[in-house]
């Protein structure tokens, strides 16, 4: 029998029990009354983590889609859009946009750096562009940008602006409203604690009147926001304001890890992973390691360490996880640094999560031949809990 492995990945990490435990209720229909309520409470409980007052819809599949519906119906054919390149998934934002035929506007930083404000301000005089794209959470380099001053930018420019908060959603601070963002894509399956098929989206009236008013069609269904305005004004009657089938029992479980996060308060949620995080770098760093990213601009939800020369991150994951039974993520695919990325988020964002990793990182390195001080991980981590206990 193989044995369960514990998600210390960034995505998706470990569910809650008790969204586990949704799963095993009957499958419901994807329209009626009963449904059509439960679908409409979810969004409006969505709508807390997002911090909005406008629309939330659920889409049924990865968070890609939810980039690609925030290129699709923001800018048209030939439009610009500023793109932020400082890891993995800022490129990938970038290559969506060219998809789609619109002209990235590319603002370039070194991996382990945030977004620089003065740089997107200064485009933003220089090119005409119509809107912003920005990863909130980057998780190939662990880099938290500045999302809040960006949408400032965005405000006083009067330019569009859409955030991917896949990897922050339900584990850091999220303010769409105040932070001026009119698409902002979540997630299920990482911070919150759910599983994977179905993604949270905001959409600010500002993006719903963008989509009605432009010039060129747009080319696709499901992604398209005046299809799904049809079915809201349409079906919402019979329990069906989406166009197309959803799975029931993954939104019932996003339903249940919502309720979790909200009975647990967001500002509690937050300080939580903001110390499980600080834990996990200050282990980090005990054992003679480098963190990435600088400690003032460090993600609250995963941690990406450097290795040592001689050390290869295939060999590390694989000791821990054939060893520990724990899961690590690897860094080189992704922005061809040498390293390894750790998961804290929902419930791993704990010392009961924290501290084995850690202490399973300090055996690997030393069975792999880097010195390191016993116990010096799990002591520093256990030294920011307590301050904070």
């Amino acid at each position: 029998m193989r044995k369960r492995k514990v998600l210390r990945i960034p995505g998706p990490s470990e569910a809650y029990p008790e969204v586990l435990n949704v799963l095993s209720q009957p499958v419901m229909p994807h329209y009626g009354r009963e449904w059509g309520e439960i679908y409409e409470d979810t969004c409006q409980q969505l709508k807390k983590i997002f911090n909005t007052k406008q629309s939330v819809i659920i889409l049924a599949g990865p968070g890609g889609l939810g980039l690609e519906l925030s290129v699709a119906n923001l800018i048209e054919p030939g439009e610009k859009a500023i793109v932020i390149y400082n890891g993995f998934f800022g490129e990938l934002y970038g290559q969506v946009v060219e998809l789609y035929e619109r002209i990235p506007v590319i603002i370039r930083k070194n991996y382990g750096e945030a977004a620089d404000v003065n740089s997107i301000e200064e485009m933003c005089e220089e090119e005409d562009v119509k809107a912003i794209y920005l990863v909130h959470n980057e998780t190939s380099t662990a880099v938290v940008n500045p999302v809040k001053e960006v949408g400032e930018i965005a405000k006083n420019k009067g330019i569009l602006y859409a955030v991917d908060a896949i990897s922050s959603f339900g584990g850091m601070e999220l303010r769409c409203d105040d932070w001026n963002i009119d698409i902002c894509v979540g997630y299920a399956s990482k911070a919150l604690g759910s599983i994977m098929g179905v993604t949270p989206v905001m959409i600010s009236e500002k993006a719903w009147e963008v989509a009605r008013n432009r010039k060129h069609p747009i080319r696709g269904r499901y992604m398209n926001l005046n299809v799904w305005e049809e079915y809201i004004e349409e079906l919402t009657e019979i329990g069906h304001p989406f166009p197309g089938s959803v799975p029931t029992s993954v939104v019932l479980a996003l339903r249940r890890a919502v309720e979790l996060a909200l009975e647990e308060g967001l500002e509690n949620r937050y300080k939580r992973h903001k110390i499980s995080g600080k834990a996990v770098r200050e282990g980090i760093r005990a054992l003679g390691l480098k963190c990435l990213p600088k400690e003032e601009v460090a993600s609250d939800t995963v941690s990406a360490l450097l290795l040592p020369d001689g050390i290869s991150e295939i060999e590390v994951r694989r000791f821990i996880e054939e060893k520990f039974n724990i899961m690590v993520s690897l860094m080189k695919n992704l922005i061809g640094i040498e390293g390894i990325r750790i998961g804290h988020m929902g419930i791993t964002a704990s010392q009961f999560y924290v501290l084995p990793t850690l202490a399973a990182l300090e055996q690997t390195l030393s069975s792999l031949g880097f010195k390191t001080k016993p116990g010096s991980a799990v002591a520093a981590a256990m030294e920011v809990y307590g301050r904070h206990a």
